[in-house]
C-alpha cells in the first residue's frame, strides 16, 4: 500500500476589483501560485491556510471561507482552497520561499502558472459555494 501524501491548503485572496493575489515561488518550477502549503499533522485545513499566508506574505486572510476541495489521485491527497476578500495587513513576501507577489485579473494571469492553479482561481472568483473536483492529471499552462 502506498503512503498517502500530505494534504495542502491555500487561500485565494480577491480584492474589490476582482483581482487575485498570487505569489511567486523561489523553488521548484518557480510558479505563480496562491499562498498556501501543506497541512501539518493534527492541523485543520483552515488553520493551515491562515498559517501559510502569515508565513509566506506576512498577512492573514480575514473571514476566509471554503470554496473548493480538490482530490489529487496521483498524490492520494486533498487540496483545500479558501477565499478571502481582505487581509489583516500589507503583503510582504518572506523572501525565502516567496520572492514576489502581485494582484492579477483572471484574464491576465502571469506565467508560469499551473492549469490546476487557474482552475482553483476560477472556482474561487466565480462565487460558487464549494467546488468538488478530482484533478485527473497535473498540467502546466503556458500562460
Amino acid at each position: 500500500m502506498r503512503q498517502r501524501m500530505q494534504d495542502a491548503a491555500g487561500c485565494a485572496v480577491v480584492n474589490e476589483r476582482g483581482e487575485v493575489l498570487l505569489v511567486h515561488q523561489t523553488y521548484g518550477a518557480r510558479l505563480w501560485e496562491v499562498p498556501g502549503g501543506v497541512v501539518e499533522p493534527g492541523e485543520a485545513a483552515w488553520d493551515a491556510a491562515r498559517r501559510e499566508c502569515r508565513e509566506e506574505i506576512g498577512a492573514e486572510p480575514l473571514s476566509p471561507h471554503l470554496c473548493g476541495i480538490y482530490f489529487l489521485p496521483e498524490r492520494d491527497a486533498y487540496v483545500f482552497i479558501f477565499r478571502a476578500d481582505d487581509l489583516s495587513g500589507a503583503v510582504s513576501p518572506d523572501g525565502d520561499e516567496i520572492d514576489g507577489f502581485g494582484w492579477f485579473p483572471l484574464e491576465r494571469l502571469p506565467a508560469p502558472i499551473a492549469s490546476f492553479t487557474v482552475e482553483r482561481l476560477r472556482d474561487a472568483v466565480s462565487g460558487a459555494q464549494v467546488a468538488l473536483r478530482v484533478q485527473q492529471e497535473p498540467k502546466r499552462s503556458a500562460r
